[in-house]
């Protein structure tokens, strides 16, 4: 069964940025290999504020031996499901989505235009079967037009947050530089998937699992 569009689910928070604030500098996936801990570390803090899914350390493109091991350190995290972290405008993006096989589903992230986001699902359209996600950085996207070409689930991620989420199958913004989780939580909208971009952790996450959906 297709989870991403039958199930509502609390997503997880950033990656990145949790990374950067442990001394990360170069490529976060390097970390996979040689700060394996620190990443696991990061995904259990999500998974015990309550995220169902979790993202592999893979947004900015990894080597294949990265990957294997994003994806390991993911699942070892115990969430319910993993998904694979692309950034949609990766030049290499097929290959990407190949060495993340072992997923349940590929998270293509921050499209910074509609034409990327589209050109992106239909990349991993031709390159797997598993679910596809597609969000944007973008304040409006054409979240239906991402569907029919292949996305199980569109929506918004980072910064800008949208003008408007209806119809948003996910909705995961950055902190937006507000410091309390409650009142960032406050501000999502509704959608079915929902969780934190850049900014965000493990409390910004147990606020949101507070919220209605």
């Amino acid at each position: 069964m297709d989870f991403l569009r039958t199930e509502s689910l609390l997503l997880d928070a950033a990656m990145g940025t949790a990374l950067i604030g442990q001394g990360l500098k170069g490529r976060a996936p390097e970390w996979n290999l040689t700060r394996p801990e620190l990443v696991r570390e990061v995904h259990l803090a999500h998974v015990a504020a309550g995220a169902q899914v979790v993202l592999t350390n893979t947004f900015t493109g990894a080597t294949a031996e990265e990957a294997a091991a994003a994806v390991r350190l993911a699942r070892q995290s115990g969430a319910k499901h993993v998904a694979g972290s692309l950034w949609a405008g990766l030049p290499d993006l097929a290959r990407q989505i190949d060495q993340l096989r072992e997923t349940d589903a590929i998270w293509l992230e921050s499209a910074t235009s509609a034409q990327q986001a589209l050109a992106a699902v239909k990349t991993a359209v031709a390159r797997t079967q598993l679910p596809i996600a597609i969000t944007c950085a973008l304040e409006k996207a054409p979240l239906q037009a991402l569907r029919d070409a292949g996305a199980s689930a569109a929506g918004y991620n980072c910064t800008p947050w949208p003008t408007d989420a209806a119809g948003a199958d996910v909705v995961k913004p950055d902190s937006a530089g507000i410091v309390d989780p409650a009142v960032w939580a406050a501000k999502i909208p509704a959608a079915r998937l929902r969780g934190g971009c850049c900014g965000t952790d493990a409390r910004y996450l147990a606020a949101l699992r507070a919220t209605s959906r």
